[in-house]
């Protein structure tokens, strides 16, 4: 179980998340909602132990996130930033980044990688990086979702996750995400879109200082 306790981060226009408190329970879709700014992703890094509240705190089981040991922590982690991180080198090896998938082949239909895989010159040996084949935020988005939905990790962390996917592959996610759930993760997901807060088991709205937009 993760609990936020009044987590604030300051910035330059004020503390994004302000004065955050929820509860995070495993077998549960905990989806993050608010205006833009708030610091819904600010608080997601929190929890991975990336951004140092200004005041509160998030705790694991009881132990504050600074208290745990960050590799150990990390290896239970899933995250999904809203731009996934690719590197130089094969499509199956962006796909193993953070460890081994669980399903390989399940984890790219779920995410709808599957026909991106498909369009690839040599499938899952397709080289990626500079002067080879590139991906477009949205494949990008898919394979990261792939290697997120796909992992053996306890916590998922999506930012966004659906921001970049047709209405078809969006629902084909979503489910997929709230399986998981099912399953026995802790997941917490940033969106606002009206899709994804629906598929909420508990939908805590975020807020700050400043204007947002």
């Amino acid at each position: 179980m993760i609990h936020l306790e009044k987590l604030s981060v300051a910035g330059r226009d004020g503390r994004s998340p302000r004065d955050l408190s929820a509860v995070i329970e495993p077998g549960r879709v905990t989806v993050l909602t608010g205006r833009n700014g708030a610091g819904k992703s600010t608080t997601l890094q929190a929890v991975a132990g990336l951004t140092v509240p200004s005041s509160g705190r998030v705790t694991v089981a009881g132990i504050d996130v600074a208290d745990l040991d960050p590799a150990a922590w990390w290896r239970q982690l899933s995250w999904l930033p809203q731009r996934p991180v690719l590197v130089p080198g094969s499509v199956h090896d962006n796909l193993v980044l953070l460890g081994d998938l669980v399903d390989l082949e399940s984890a790219c239909a779920a995410s709808g990688f599957d026909t991106v895989l498909a369009e690839l010159p040599n499938g899952m040996d397709t080289v990626l990086g500079r002067g080879d084949v590139g991906l477009s935020l949205g494949q990008r988005q898919r394979l990261g979702l792939a290697r997120a939905l796909g992992s053996a990790a306890a916590v998922l962390l999506l930012d966004e996750p659906t921001a970049h996917l047709d209405g078809h592959t969006e629902v084909r996610v979503l489910r997929a995400i709230v399986e998981r759930a099912r399953a026995g993760a802790t997941v917490v997901v940033v969106g606002h879109r009206k899709q994804v807060v629906a598929i909420g088991d508990r939908v805590v709205e975020v807020t700050s200082d400043g204007l947002g937009s």
